[in-house]
């Protein structure tokens, strides 16, 4: 089987020989650079905006404004509030007012300084728990500043509390973070002598952005063409649009081609971040540990704009109990408008703040308890068969308890205690764990769906078209995998077409772990179709039954004999004979009708399990901590390509340390600091502590390719909280809030 082998990625060559072109690579004849003007306010009224001066420039060939957008002024995405470019007044450090295209960037940039815009600062809201009060002055006219509260409960949470041996409440904070991916958001557009708007966008969700064009060049969908390149990362920050429209507009404005790519400073002060959120959260449990009671309320700064606040917000809250059996729970959401840095997609969506929530709870109930902290997990987990407090029966738990014991036991979480703890006079060590849960697919109640279309050749080779983007977690690999098994034919024998609207059918978005399980399932269908048709000339050629024959390795099997027969035989034969050797299938995720009525109207229910424990060295002069070793064992069903399941886990876990103890965007009266990769501190290759990894194969029974689950968010999720938790153990005393920096460890 080719699937379950360690294999290298189509296009790694490409990509480490450096002949890989992405967006900023694409060169066209006669193309222009295109440049936003940005608001320098967080908030401020536009008195003037002259571009008369800007226009007349040589080699300017547009400048544009809000009054020269042909179609929809805004970036569509859920709640239509954000506009492309601004037309009264800038809300957050990232609004644009104006849009530039010139010959190089030179001019471009002297465009930029010759827009005459006159603002009248106002004051702005920068504080959640102010900017949610009643009197509080809107952020957006005729809008509420609260744009989300929701209250879920499942069961008596206060009589269970109050009934509790033991009650522990906190108040969490998280802060902004920074995707830092290596390519900056950037796009290509031109219209071609057809008028058809072709657009090179560096994105998640290529159909979704060619909807968004459309609206905003007034262009039909069919007039606008796609086209994903390669991607330099992403992790969410390249869900939502974001230079795609402008470049688009601009074309369309001067009738050729114009690349827009943004500086790494103009990228941390525009795009999205991480949500900072403020929890407040009690769990209580009975004297023998068994949890009995979760209420939380989470409160999520949203910026001036929805974007996808309201998503990452349902699972936030989907999480906040974590992968135990507690029933009594109750959540209040909500989503706050602030003239702060805008929020929306991030890896984890959402769960790695519910994880640093809750799985900080845990150790300090257990401490509470004088319980060790493996067992109250333990005692506490959900198993297969578990109905969770979404209403949701697990129907395949087993990893959750597995991913335990495999890390305690790598670790030695039974010895720790015979390690050196104080190694110096300053110096503490300590262990913590974490152990989380992470839905696959964007959830109940959702369009999940993707369709791919699969070509064979006379020659037995293979055309793949799926629109899934691939940002290096390595879908491309996956279905490429997916495809060869299904037909019987070496890897080498697929070519796999990159996302582009005018090739391939809609994968929907690359996010949500939702890949391997949504188009994996439509390349398995059409795979079968295609296969069903081969075997069935094979059965013809060799007067046996379709079901003594099968496919595997160019080759066809008589009964697990090899025959002289191969798949390019009867692929040929199959087109000499006029037998369709093409497929295309349409999938969507539909839970099953025999799963219980959930109570959580967005609840998924395929979950990915992993554990997490770090070893800690606390100086505690400085507050300095290192991270000694971090084992991180993952339940991701089936593993399709080894080599990307191990890469996912060890990038994961080297964000999680950064979210964990040194990446912070310091913001003041919505204006960011640390603009630079200089001062927000990402994890260096030297600062990765020895990582140690395992993955376990649970499949999932209902659902997933193969049992396959995604892996590509998990890793991240429980980092921060196994860290924090090690903290504790190694200073015996409790921190709640992110990034723990030396400051904030030192003070406690």
């Amino acid at each position: 089987m080719i699937v379950g082998e360690w294999t290298s990625a189509p296009g790694s060559d490409e990509i480490v020989t450096g002949s890989a072109r992405y967006c900023p690579d694409i060169k066209l004849a006669d193309m222009l650079t295109g440049r936003l003007l940005y608001s320098p306010h967080a908030r401020a009224r536009i008195r003037k905006l002259d571009v008369t001066r800007a226009r007349k420039l040589p080699g300017v060939h547009a400048v544009m404004t809000h009054v020269d957008i042909p179609g929809e002024n805004s970036y569509l995405y859920g709640h239509p509030d954000q506009p492309l470019l601004v037309v009264d007044e800038v809300r957050f450090q990232g609004d644009a007012v104006a849009a530039v295209a010139a010959i190089d960037e030179k001019t471009a940039d002297a465009a930029l300084q010759m827009i005459d815009v006159e603002y009248d600062v106002l004051p702005g809201q920068f504080d959640p728990l102010d900017s949610m009060q009643p009197d509080a002055e809107p952020v957006l006219p005729g809008e509420d500043n609260v744009l989300l509260f929701q209250t879920y409960t499942n069961g008596d949470v206060d009589a269970a509390i109050a009934a509790a041996d033991v009650v522990v409440e906190n108040t969490y904070r998280t802060q902004w973070a920074e995707h830092a991916f290596l390519e900056t958001e950037g796009a290509v557009a031109f219209v071609d002598e057809a008028g058809l708007l072709t657009v090179y966008s560096s994105c998640q969700a290529p159909h979704r952005d060619r909807m968004q064009i459309a609206r905003a060049t007034s262009l039909p969908e069919s007039a606008v063409r796609v086209i994903t390149p390669y991607i330099g990362g992403a992790f969410g920050g390249k869900d939502e649009a974001h230079v795609q429209m402008h470049a688009a507009l601009l074309a369309q404005a001067t009738g050729q081609p114009v690349t827009l790519v943004r500086g790494r400073r103009e990228s941390i002060l525009t795009h999205v971040k991480r949500h900072p959120v403020i929890v407040e959260c009690i769990t209580a449990a009975s004297k023998d540990g068994q949890l009995l009671a979760v209420k939380a309320r989470v409160i999520g700064d949203a910026g001036p704009y929805s974007n996808a606040t309201h998503e990452v917000l349902n699972k936030l809250a989907e999480f906040i109990g974590g992968p135990y059996t507690v029933q009594n729970v109750e959540v209040q959401k909500i989503g706050v408008r602030t003239n702060n840095p805008i929020t929306g997609a991030f890896r984890g969506f959402g769960a790695p703040q519910a994880a640093f929530v809750y799985e900080s709870q845990m150790d300090e109930i257990a401490r509470e308890l004088e319980i060790d902290p493996l067992e109250i997990r333990l005692r506490n987990g959900v198993e297969t068969g578990s109905k969770m407090y979404t209403g949701v029966v697990v129907r395949e738990g087993t990893g959750m308890k597995e991913s335990l014991h495999k890390a305690a036991e790598m670790i030695g979480w039974n010895q720790r205690g015979k390690c050196e703890r104080a190694p110096d006079e300053h110096l503490r060590r300590g262990f913590g764990m974490a152990t989380i849960l992470k839905g696959c697919g964007l959830g109940r109640g959702l369009g999940d769906h993707a369709s791919v279309i699969l070509e064979m050749h006379r020659d037995g080779s293979v055309i793949l078209r799926s629109a899934a983007a691939d940002m290096g977690q390595g879908i491309v690999t996956v279905l490429a995998q997916l495809a060869a098994d299904g037909l019987g034919v070496e890897l080498s024998s697929v070519r796999v077409v990159r996302a582009d609207t005018a090739q391939s059918p809609d994968a929907g978005a690359s996010c949500g772990s939702r890949q391997t399980m949504v188009s994996g399932n439509a390349v398995i269908e059409a795979a079968n179709s295609i296969r069903d048709t081969l075997l069935g000339l094979a059965a013809m050629k060799t007067k046996l039954s379709k079901e003594e024959l099968s496919l595997r390795n160019g080759r066809l099997f008589v009964n697990g004999e090899a025959h002289a027969m191969t798949v390019r035989d009867l692929a040929e034969r199959a087109s000499n004979w006029g037998y369709p050797l093409h497929a295309e299938t349409l999938v969507h995720f539909d839970y099953p009708a025999d799963v219980p009525k959930v109570t959580y109207k967005y609840s998924q229910e395929v979950f990915q399990f992993c554990t997490q424990i770090a070893q800690v060295l606390v100086d505690t002069q400085t507050g300095q901590v290192t991270v000694e070793r971090l084992i991180a064992v993952h339940d991701v069903g089936k593993m399709i390509n080894p080599g990307g399941v191990y890469g996912q886990i060890e990038g994961g876990v080297a964000q999680g340390i950064g979210y964990a103890l040194t990446e912070e965007l310091v913001v003041k009266d919505g204006i960011t600091q640390n603009p630079s990769l200089e001062n927000y501190i990402i994890p260096m290759a030297l600062d990765l502590p020895e990582i140690e990894m395992a993955v376990l194969e649970n499949p999932e029974p209902r659902g997933a390719p193969l049992g396959a689950k995604g892996v590509a968010e998990a890793p991240i999720i429980p980092t921060a909280a196994a860290i924090r938790n090690a903290i504790l153990d190694a200073i015996d005393k409790p921190l709640h809030e992110l990034p723990m920096n030396p400051e904030r460890v030192l003070y406690a």
